[in-house]
């Protein structure tokens, strides 16, 4: 559904919906020329589906240049905007995650959001973290909370926060665009 919603977005920013070969290049080409991206007429095509023995897996980033192309920041914060729009209040999600249990003891995680917080926290066990770095973030050094799941490019939602001597109930980090998240490699 969303898929199909953000090809006519495209195609009423481009000013016509591509039915013609010639219309995929163009398309592409006034792609690039908004995006400063590359997507080739062929991508296009399968996704419109104008090749149609093409059973090829489209990259998210080609979804994230479409939603560029019709005004978003990626493909995430589009589908976000339809689920507002729609009243949708529940979806599968199918983003990478961590859990404790992917975790070893004294495993550190880089999390960032926008615009610029970032911290680097330390896994003590059972869902246990200790922030060891932070950068423009409300959380400084020494802050410990719990959390027991963590979605990539969704909101950060901790509790037990314990900051600056006093515990909190709970926080929460990229609440309008969400979070990446990396595992630091020693």
């Amino acid at each position: 559904m969303e898929q199909e919603l953000l090809k006519q977005k495209v195609g009423q920013k481009a000013g016509f919906s591509p039915e013609t070969s010639r219309d995929f290049d163009d398309l592409s080409q006034l792609i690039q020329e908004a995006t400063g991206e590359y997507l080739s007429p062929t991508t296009l095509k399968r996704i419109w589906g104008y090749l149609q023995n093409e059973q090829v897996q489209t990259r998210r980033h080609t979804y994230d240049v479409l939603a560029h192309y019709v005004g978003f920041t990626n493909y995430r914060t589009f589908v976000d905007e339809i689920a507002k729009k729609q009243g949708v209040q529940s979806m599968i999600l199918a983003n990478n995650k961590v859990t404790p249990e992917d975790l070893s003891i004294g495993q550190q995680l880089c999390i960032t959001w926008l615009p610029d917080r970032r911290i680097v926290v330390e896994h003590l066990g059972d869902g246990h973290f200790l922030v060891s770095e932070a950068e423009n973030a409300k959380l400084t050094v020494g802050d410990t909370f719990t959390c027991h799941l963590m979605i990539q490019d969704e909101p950060l939602y901790i509790d037990n926060v314990a900051h600056q001597g006093t515990i909190f109930p709970a926080y929460i980090a990229g609440k309008i665009d969400g979070v990446k998240i990396y595992k630091v490699e020693e």
